[in-house]
């Protein structure tokens, strides 16, 4: 079993819980000063029993909350974490749980009061887990990888993110353009490959210890062009 932590600093009006929150969620009688979370019905609880992420489209959330303490300067519990994996896409997903552990710090003082604003979750999942995947096509370090080559297949590999991001195994396979994506001049001017890796040391999105698919576009200008990432992320 893979453990994987993800730190979220998030401004505390970002912050959901579940709406309408448990019987004994709210905190009618809490002492004065202790932070409590914001509802995405824009009311506040403290000791939750559910907890959405993403109120927009409550994606990611926990459930079966058990809180081990609530203070003045930080809470902590035991929790059921819920994300929808996304395949093949996050309307046709499937929502799968891991067992986690939350804390909630940083309270801030907001027009709602006291509030905590950070999130610090941790989460096991297997090592066949798929997780969903974020297109990586925007992140651009410059010096760290090729973004153009005369060989198309190592301007794809700039899919992969860069160090401290570290991969093995990795396979760079062509694939037929999609019926909808304009070919742009044809297939001499822009190719699709499926860039498939074995992740060393990963990041919140990409853990590491699974092999991941992630897919690139690559174009030129001219036939006498060198080929340049255009564009990449977890779907054709």
């Amino acid at each position: 079993m893979k453990r994987l932590v993800v730190l979220l600093i998030l401004a505390a009006l970002a912050l959901g819980a579940w709406s309408p929150p448990d019987a004994g969620s709210v905190a009618a009688t809490s002492p004065p000063g202790v932070p409590r979370v914001l509802t995405c019905a824009g009311t506040t609880v403290i000791r939750p029993a559910r907890y959405v992420l993403a109120c927009a489209d409550a994606n990611t959330y926990f459930i079966d909350i058990t809180w081990t303490s609530w203070g003045a300067t930080s809470a902590a519990a035991r929790a059921t974490f819920v994300q929808n994996n996304c395949a093949p896409t996050c309307a046709e997903g499937k929502f799968v749980s891991y067992p986690a552990t939350l804390s909630l710090s940083v309270p801030k003082t907001t027009k709602y009061g006291r509030l905590f604003s950070v999130i610090h979750y941790r989460y096991l999942v297997s090592a066949s887990t798929t997780l969903p995947l974020m297109p990586l096509s925007a992140v651009v370090v410059p010096g760290t990888r090729p973004v153009c080559s005369t060989d198309p297949m190592i301007a794809a590999r700039f899919v992969i993110p860069p160090p401290p991001f570290s991969v093995r195994d990795v396979t760079v396979t062509r694939q037929a353009l999609p019926a909808g994506e304009p070919a742009g001049g044809g297939a001499n001017l822009k190719r699709l490959y499926a860039v498939r890796f074995f992740v060393v040391k990963g990041n919140a999105v990409l853990p590491a210890g699974h092999t991941f698919t992630q897919f690139a576009y690559v174009a030129r200008q001219v036939t006498s062009a060198p080929w340049c990432f255009l564009k990449g992320g977890s779907g054709p």
